[in-house]
């Protein structure tokens, strides 16, 4: 690392010189103070990839191409990509934004008053929001950050490439882990904070283990304590859980219940950032605390209009909670039904097609997060319905076949070319549409009994 300060390196918009090495690591790579070459001589941070093996390469090269496309909507909770290496330079690098402010894991270890909590909180699930269902990058679903700690969260002050009001905001870094939603699936994140799915096979990891990251950090925020140190140990029955809650260190119960949905396991109570924001919105501040932070003005609104949780049977298909009317539904592509007087049902897997809904029209538009294959999903793919108390679920004779999650295994839904049927006896029922050998799926979903 000491050979690159004092080193001047080309971008493709400008050159910049190394000042010096930052004490902390990006995961997969070796961090540097710099600023620019120009007049200015603004601040930023340069980043190279720690060795030279192709998996740290094609990590930094993934970091930059998802920043830089994220400039298209200049979300305010991710930090700005400035630059990258030009193509004549030796080894590959990306400029970032240098974030004025101190990390999450140097404040949270204090114990934050509730009001700030509810405002850091609000912060980082706007951000996750936006990855979740992030249309800017090309082929993928969505992004999972897939390492949301205090040490990837930045309380950041105004800069050269913020909104100059003079507050504080949480800001996102370390992207090194990243991936499309539909690419997720090795191990990679950090004990006491990663979605314990991720240590246990096949290693699925999805969206709802950002939100179950946020928890843990939300948790950290509220008391002070590292989760990892409050947790049941791997091997016992209750893995997974905390063994206080947060209540016990001044939270209020409104606040504590939330983080406690969050970090549910196996089942996650709030899988969607959406949901996080909706329930922060409504929580009433302790009164048992004083608050240490001035209060500042500032909030992150989902891109849809908030509404109250489903009550009921319902699915959570692209980042958001539907109905299931009529106790069944068949989900798919859009089509024409071949009896005009009956509402086949189909289920929307692709923006701009029908929705879901049974048995009367109108459908229920789902636009799903990303563009997934039109091959994926068949017209009639797969079935959910009530019998007689019984909830089942069936694949529908597809090529393309469908899974069920039992087990933290997937089990295929079919038999050869012949579809199968299987009860539905959790409350929560993970589901998969596209499925291929190796554990390998295309579009997941979540059924809830209520």
């Amino acid at each position: 690392m000491r050979d690159r300060i004092g080193k001047k390196v080309r971008g493709k918009k400008g050159r910049y010189k190394i000042i010096q090495a930052l004490t902390t690591k990006g995961g997969m790579g070796d961090v540097f103070d710099a600023e620019t070459m120009d007049k200015s001589k603004t601040e930023v941070v340069i980043k190279f990839a720690q060795t030279n093996k192709g998996i740290f390469i094609e990590k930094l090269h993934r970091e930059a191409e998802f920043l830089h496309d994220f400039q298209k909507s200049k979300p305010e909770g991710i930090v700005a990509y400035i630059d990258e290496a030009d193509e004549k330079e030796e080894e590959f690098f990306l400029v970032i934004e240098k974030l004025k402010g101190q990390d999450l894991a140097k404040i949270g270890s204090k114990q934050l008053d509730e009001k700030t909590v509810i405002k850091f909180s609000n912060e980082i699930a706007g951000a996750l929001h936006y990855l979740h269902g992030c249309r800017d990058v090309r082929d993928t679903y969505g992004i999972i950050h897939r390492d949301i700690d205090p040490n990837n969260i930045v309380v950041a002050k105004q800069n050269e490439y913020r909104q100059h009001d003079g507050e504080e905001h949480c800001v996102l870094i370390d992207f090194g882990a990243a991936t499309g939603i539909k690419d997720a699936g090795s191990q990679i994140g950090k004990k006491g904070w990663s979605c314990k799915h991720n240590f246990l096979p096949p290693y699925n990891v999805s969206q709802e283990c950002d939100i179950y990251a946020l928890g843990r950090v939300m948790f950290y925020m509220a008391t002070g304590q590292l989760p990892q140190n409050c947790e049941f140990p791997y091997g016992d029955v209750n893995f997974g859980r905390m063994q206080y809650k947060a209540t016990s260190c001044g939270s209020s119960p409104e606040l504590s219940n939330l983080i406690d949905d969050m970090i549910q396991f196996p089942r996650h109570k709030i899988q969607t950032a959406e949901e996080v924001i909706q329930r922060l919105s409504s929580l009433r501040l302790s009164t048992r605390q004083t608050q240490r932070v001035q209060s500042r003005k500032y909030t992150v609104q989902p891109q849809r209009q908030q509404q109250q949780l489903l009550q009921g049977p319902h699915i959570i298909l692209g980042g958001h909670r539907y109905p299931i009317v009529g106790n069944r539904c068949e989900i798919g592509q859009s089509h024409n039904c071949p009896d005009p007087n009956f509402d086949c049902s189909r289920g929307i897997l692709h923006p701009g097609m029908d929705g879901f809904d049974y048995p009367h029209k109108p459908d229920i538009e789902i636009p799903l997060i990303g563009s997934p294959p039109e091959s994926v999903s068949e017209f009639h793919h797969i079935r959910i319905w009530k019998d007689n108390g019984q909830w089942y679920v069936r694949d529908l004779d597809t090529t393309n076949y469908s899974a069920i999650l039992k087990k933290q295994q997937w089990i295929p839904l079919n038999d050869g070319p012949k579809g199968k049927t299987m009860t539905l006896d959790e409350d929560f029922t993970k589901l998969a549409i596209g499925y291929r050998s190796g554990q390998r799926t295309e579009i997941e979903f979540s059924f809830y009994k209520q």
